[in-house]
């Protein structure tokens, strides 16, 4: 199994940096290089020391935005002097930036887990594991009013998508049209069972906005931070009658405390989600 950190460029200007965490390629974040700034969406763990990979792809001033505030996508922020994140999404943020308060989501992710439990145990893992949640605290600024971000010749529209946190955004490379959906619409699934997660419902709504820009747009890549990349050009539909199956009551989870979220968990459509709440 593979375990080294890479990085892959997408297209012209357009980089994944691939983080191997317990040996499997467990997050990416993206690098979009525009003829005057970089920007970086999301840091992955700050155990990944990103900025090193980053300086091999460019030289130019690089801004940084956060897709959410989850300690696997603002792990690296503080090797940054600027990062935006939704005002939304600060006290995630500041949640997992607290050691303690990883610590206890770990510690029942191991308990929950036999894999992880097994990982966990192994010397050079859990070293690993320990580093990966001492997280620096930075301060964030808000996103841009005009809604994208000018890197010169290149702009970085977003849009906010609440749903797996309350401040996830999804941001759409005007000159590649790839769009980024960080944990919004995994290939894997979706995890709406954090306290602060939105509704079944909500989420819907979220997707359908999705799926809107990205047709109006002519989008031509779903990129998301986890599992398959790019996602499947149907995985907005699929999301969509997820969605529709629970609101209907066509399908009903059952529920899982599965260590890092805990709630109702359903399946279909080749995607699993966990809920909390429908509507």
């Amino acid at each position: 199994m593979a375990n080294k950190n890479e990085i892959v460029k997408l297209t012209d200007g357009v980089y994944q940096i691939k983080y191997y965490w317990l040996g499997i390629a467990n997050v990416y974040a993206y690098l979009i290089v525009g003829s005057e700034r970089a920007l970086l969406i999301d840091t992955c763990y700050s155990i990944t020391g990103i900025k090193k990979y980053v300086e091999q792809i460019t030289t130019l001033p690089v801004d940084v935005v956060n897709t959410h505030g989850h300690f696997d996508h603002i792990g690296g922020n503080a090797e940054f002097e600027t990062i935006y994140l939704s005002k939304a999404d600060r006290e995630v943020a500041g949640e997992h930036s607290d050691y303690n308060a990883l610590r206890k989501m770990i510690d029942n992710y191991e308990e929950k887990n036999v894999l992880v439990r097994y990982l966990f145990k192994l010397k050079k893992y859990k070293k690993q594991v320990e580093n990966s949640l001492h997280i620096k605290s930075v301060e964030y600024k808000d996103l841009p009013l005009c809604g994208f971000f000018n890197l010169g010749e290149r702009k970085v529209s977003f849009i906010e998508t609440p749903g797996h946190t309350p401040g996830s955004i999804c941001l759409f490379d005007e000159k590649s049209k790839y769009f980024f959906v960080g944990d919004m619409a995994c290939e894997e699934g979706v995890l709406l069972g954090f306290d602060y997660s939105t509704s079944v419902a909500e989420y819907r709504e979220s997707i359908l906005k999705m799926q809107q820009f990205y047709k109006e747009y002519e989008g031509k890549a779903i990129i998301p931070s986890h599992h398959q990349m790019p996602a499947k050009s149907d995985i907005f539909e699929r999301y969509i009658s997820l969605c529709n199956d629970i609101l209907s009551g066509k399908l009903t989870g059952k529920y899982e405390d599965q260590g890092l979220c805990d709630g109702k968990v359903v399946k279909g459509y080749k995607l699993q989600m966990v809920y909390r709440k429908i509507k």
